[in-house]
């Protein structure tokens, strides 16, 4: 592994003798804006766990767990060649210092999206994953190896006290930690709806070759397209989403399509999502016209029927969200590297 240069004659005895296990997870460390990390740390300490943070290469330290949210996160930068030697010189190590590898798996992954690069990348890690985390019934595992399911939590608690927005009729939303380079054009459609006085806004870092686009779009009708682009606190996020009418939320494939997803319904706000196993199956869970679905592209007119449904037949009291809070699946995580740690030195 880049990160050992020196490994131990048994580093997995040495390890032993921890009254804690070591985790070094795939984020950043958390803080004030809610991520996926907030799921598998929580806000206090966790017993017999103490969790470190990487973004790109992985340090140089002694470990029990690697946690991957995304195999990329391995890859680095250069030729795709340059990058899969990489990872394979990961898997190497990994198995001469016996190390657990857990990955969450992602819809994306499971469905083969995100290119050539990622699948090889995976087919990689495949080899050396202790273990599996999904987050929906739906995601399906590599076969192998132990799979558990975490459901996503939802952000009740942890918006609790938070200023909240009065609602803007007629205001469309999309927003996300990051958006990616397509984001202007799957939006287009929104210039052919026929609604009055809907507008939209969009929130959020633009990824490369993202901002162009989007400045672009807004100047065509700047009365009724406003940006905010750059990376929004938790508050500002809350603010954000309680102004919305409606929710946009292109694709539910990766993790961070998810955060979004019940962000909204956490917020009370109503979520036009794309069909699929995983948002039908949540959409009966959490009760009639908080998730409206829709087939193949996003056009005008699913836009505006959603709309005039909406206002039709609003939805009453809030989402039925039965998956478990942040306190809770951060147990859940821990068990998973503690059970993975302990498999890894048999």
């Amino acid at each position: 592994m880049p990160n050992v240069t020196h490994p131990a004659a048994d580093p997995a005895a040495e390890r032993d003798q921890r009254d804690q296990i070591v985790v070094f997870a795939s984020q950043r460390q958390p803080y004030h804006i809610v991520s996926y990390i907030d799921q598998i740390v929580g806000n206090e300490a966790t017993p017999g766990v103490e969790f470190r943070y990487f973004e790109g290469k992985l340090p140089h330290a002694d470990m029990d767990v690697v946690h991957l949210h995304r195999s990329s996160v391995l890859l680095g930068k250069g030729s795709r060649w340059k990058r899969l030697a990489k990872m394979a010189d990961f898997v190497l190590q990994a198995k001469r210092r016996k190390i657990a590898v857990v990955r969450t798996i992602s819809g994306a992954d499971a469905t083969g999206q995100g290119g050539r690069l990622r699948q090889a990348a995976n087919r990689l890690l495949d080899q050396v994953t202790t273990s599996y985390i999904v987050l929906d019934e739906t995601t399906r595992a590599p076969k192998g190896r132990p799979v558990t399911l975490i459901p996503h939590a939802h952000y009740r608690e942890r918006f609790l006290g938070y200023p909240r927005s009065e609602q803007v009729p007629g205001r469309l939303l999309r927003i996300s930690p990051n958006l990616p380079k397509g984001v202007a054009p799957a939006l287009d459609s929104f210039f052919s709806t026929e609604t009055p006085g809907l507008s939209l806004r969009v929130v959020g870092k633009p990824a490369s070759g993202a901002y162009i686009g989007l400045k672009g779009m807004a100047a065509r009708d700047p009365e009724k397209i406003t940006l905010l682009l750059e990376t929004v606190s938790e508050g500002t996020t809350v603010q954000e989403i309680g102004a919305a009418e409606l929710v946009l939320v292109p694709k539910v494939a990766e993790i961070e399509d998810m955060h979004v997803l019940y962000m909204a319904l956490s917020l009370d706000r109503p979520v036009l999502v794309p069909a699929g196993d995983l948002t039908r199956r949540l959409a009966k869970k959490v009760g009639a016209g908080w998730i409206s679905l829709y087939e193949g592209p996003l056009t005008a007119e699913t836009i505006d029927s959603t709309v005039a449904s909406l206002r039709a037949t609003p939805p009453s009291g809030s989402p039925q969200l039965d998956a478990p809070d942040l306190e809770e699946t951060v147990k859940m995580y821990a068990k998973v590297f503690q059970d993975a740690a302990a498999a890894s030195r048999r």
